[in-house]
């Protein structure tokens, strides 16, 4: 399996995925037999109100639960049979993750929140702080390296975190709700960051939200409904803006 992403490539392949939750009577179906395909090098929105099963189908794409039925495959590669430790392995190699609310680590400065995501994926210690630091400044953030989470603005927060997620190259990249926290504006830069290392790093990123002012940052709009992939298109042109990797931090 090549460490580099490949533009175009089907780095996730779901096939009549299922996900059932409880037993009997309680039992709920979070997933309904969803059929999906996603490549390197685009962005895919996943829309729909709460409740439809966004953040489980994440969860199943991330190795981080296993689907109830149905075949489910990553870089080629099934993940039926696979144990917890397996699992946890291809996660922590190929995929990131970028969360609502951050989940920086208060008494750590940025580059630092960082450094510990590249330790976890076995780079050397003498590597690991200039890693780290151009991971931030390939997200705008030179000038903040050594500032702790709270002496940042919600959108610089989010961009430590993508940072994180970056560690170690992954080919998967997957955010839940990622501006949810953020004002308008923020989270549409944030939103254009992500549309931008897709197409840069030629990583699949799948963005989970519930705003559809966010489908402009789409190569393909994706919208779950109870469980079920009722929508799945690609627009003519994505207006996701540009310059803000490299440009000034929210």
């Amino acid at each position: 399996m090549s460490d580099a992403p490949v533009s175009g490539r089907r780095v996730v392949h779901l096939r009549d995925a299922r996900v059932t939750y409880g037993r009997g009577a309680t039992a709920f179906e979070a997933l309904r037999g969803v059929d999906l395909g996603i490549d390197a090098g685009e962005l895919s929105l996943l829309l729909g109100p709460s409740g439809s099963g966004k953040t489980t189908l994440l969860q199943v794409m991330g190795c981080l639960l296993r689907s109830s039925g149905g075949e489910v495959a990553l870089f080629g590669h099934s993940l039926a049979g696979l144990d917890a430790e397996a699992l946890a392995r291809l996660r922590l190699r190929h995929v990131g993750f970028v969360f609502q609310h951050y989940n920086l680590f208060p008494t750590l400065r940025a580059w630092e929140n960082v450094a510990i995501a590249l330790d976890l994926k076995g780079v050397p210690r003498a590597r690991r702080r200039g890693e780290a630091e151009r991971l931030l400044d390939r997200l705008g953030l030179a000038d903040r390296r050594d500032h702790f989470p709270a002496e940042l603005s919600g959108g610089q927060k989010q961009r430590v975190a993508i940072a994180r997620a970056l560690a170690g190259a992954p080919e998967l990249l997957l955010a839940d709700e990622p501006t949810a926290a953020l004002d308008g504006r923020t989270g549409q830069e944030v939103a254009a960051v992500l549309h931008e290392l897709a197409h840069r790093e030629g990583c699949a990123v799948v963005v989970v939200s519930h705003d559809p002012r966010m489908e402009r940052f789409g190569d393909r709009i994706l919208h779950l409904e109870d469980g079920r992939l009722i929508d799945d298109r690609r627009p003519s042109a994505p207006d996701a803006g540009a310059g803000f990797v490299h440009g000034p931090s929210p």
